[in-house]
């Protein structure tokens, strides 16, 4: 890398940069993040985030990992203190400080008190903290560590304190960022919310009835997540007349941009994310019987579509992600409904059909999730599914994957916090379950009222924004109810 920079070649640059990236691990990204901060070169400062956010969103993995015990105290606590560090309980960030200093305990025990006030203490069982925080050997020998695990217990019993001038941190008894949120999109209600996964809460964000024509009568669009925009991208107006308009929203600075045209209109399509650019495929309006083969790739720096091959079959009510670099598209509507699928390798410029799904499907989700692609729900032109079926792309295979709760129409779906996320707005009901691959099994975590009697949604992660708070469910400080 320092040699490609050295000659001044911005391409070689570029991949060697995307190399690192694609194979940031839980055993090499503090390795990397180290190198990358040690070097006052632009592209490094990409990977430095990079490799930084990725110890944040697998901080378990991470911990675990003989690299975490080189850590230098401050860049200990520099992670520790990060408000979107991912883990499940604030136990795990604990017993991760003792790992770190056992390793080295004569010389780390005093950084204990550097350490121990980046714990959020306050969301820890009372029990916990009296058995194994309070004491412990190296708290015990710390008075500053020891004074701050007495105060946390005494707020415990007196949540009071925490309204009072007593110079209690409050931080310690504030539920940490989300590291993704998954906003969705109601066409007809045309209104943006956000689902806060640690709450199973909604949070209205943005409404754009206020906007000019032809975006607000736009419906059959999709949406992607890209730097600190989101794109709607396509659609129809008005129920008919296939669009080629992209529209941008700026989720730091709340801000709408029309951005340059796609080369060709279409409703009903199918876009996705891959290595920085943006890909639209298939599409057509919502009565024809042929859809579009084409497809085409948006690159944001110079603001311009440009068409790629065209697929194997027309698509609309198709659904598409992407896994090992390459595009992976199934199922959809094209005179009939398909079962068919295909992967697209941006490096080679073609589009490979793969085996046929169990199940032909169009309305479908289609999401990568733990190394294989997953096809979930949709209709197969005579019903609503709940069924669901997963491809691994190293045997060519589908495989039957278990059912959803509830069957879905219209619904969109996401991977965030290492689960498969679904939402769906029907009936006056909205709904989203979620799928985890540790149980194996469908779950609904939010069930309640929705205000239209039902609503096609688009949905996409966010994350890595300054204002991700913005974004979640209020912060103030919490003393759970078993703890007090």
């Amino acid at each position: 890398m320092m040699e490609v920079h050295q000659f001044n070649v911005k391409s070689l640059e570029q991949t060697c940069f995307e190399v690192l990236k694609d194979n940031i691990c839980p055993e090499n990204c503090i390795r990397l993040w180290q190198f990358a901060k040690s070097w006052n070169i632009p592209i490094l400062f990409q990977l430095k985030y990079e490799a930084f956010h990725f110890i944040c969103e697998n901080f378990e993995e991470v911990s675990l990992c003989e690299e975490f015990l080189q850590l230098a105290e401050q860049e200990l606590a520099d992670i520790l203190g990060q408000d979107d560090l991912t883990v499940t309980q604030e136990i795990t960030v604990y017993q991760s400080v003792l790992r770190w200093i056992n390793h080295m305990p004569e010389e780390r025990q005093e950084a204990i008190s550097t350490l121990l006030p980046k714990v959020r203490l306050g969301l820890m069982d009372k029990s916990y903290i009296t058995d194994n925080v309070l004491n412990n050997d190296v708290v015990k020998t710390n008075p500053e560590s020891n004074l701050l695990v007495s105060d946390t217990l005494k707020v415990m019993s007196q949540p009071s304190l925490l309204c009072s001038e007593s110079g209690i941190n409050n931080t310690l008894f504030c539920r940490r960022l989300p590291n993704a949120v998954l906003l969705m999109f109601r066409f007809y209600s045309k209104i943006i919310e956000a689902f806060d996964y640690r709450t199973n809460s909604w949070i209205t964000v943005h409404t754009y009835p206020s906007l000019e024509n032809p975006m607000t009568h736009l419906f059959f669009y999709s949406t992607v997540f890209l730097g600190r925009c989101f794109y709607i991208v396509g659609g129809g107006l008005r129920w008919t007349n296939p669009s080629n308009g992209v529209w941008r929203y700026n989720l730091v600075t709340h801000t709408w941009q029309e951005m340059s045209p796609m080369q060709e209109s279409r409703a009903l399509l199918s876009v996705t994310e891959l290595k920085g650019y943006i890909y639209a495929m298939g599409g057509g309006r919502e009565n024809d019987v042929i859809s579009h083969r084409t497809a085409e790739r948006y690159q944001p720096n110079i603001n311009q579509w440009t068409f790629i091959a065209s697929m194997n079959f027309g698509r609309s009510y198709a659904s598409c992600t992407t896994l090992n670099n390459k595009i992976y598209i199934c199922g959809g509507m094209n005179n009939n409904v398909l079962n068919t699928a295909e992967y697209y390798n941006p490096d080679t410029n073609q589009w490979t059909l793969i085996t046929p799904m169990r199940t032909h499907r169009y309305k479908l989700g289609v999401v990568a999730y733990m190394g294989h692609i997953f096809a979930v729900g949709g209709s197969d032109g005579f019903r609503d599914l709940r069924s669901a079926e997963a491809y691994d792309p190293v045997t060519n295979t589908w495989y039957d994957v278990p059912e959803m709760v509830h069957r879905h129409s219209y619904f969109d779906i996401a991977v965030m916090n290492k689960k498969i996320f679904v939402v769906s707005c029907r009936r006056r009901n909205r709904i989203v379950e979620c799928y985890d691959y540790t149980t194996n099994t469908w779950s609904v975590v939010f069930s309640g009222m929705n205000h239209s009697e039902y609503d096609w949604v688009r949905c996409c992660v966010i994350s890595g924004l300054p204002n991700m708070a913005e974004y979640c469910s209020p912060r103030k400080p919490i003393i759970p109810r078993t703890q007090v």
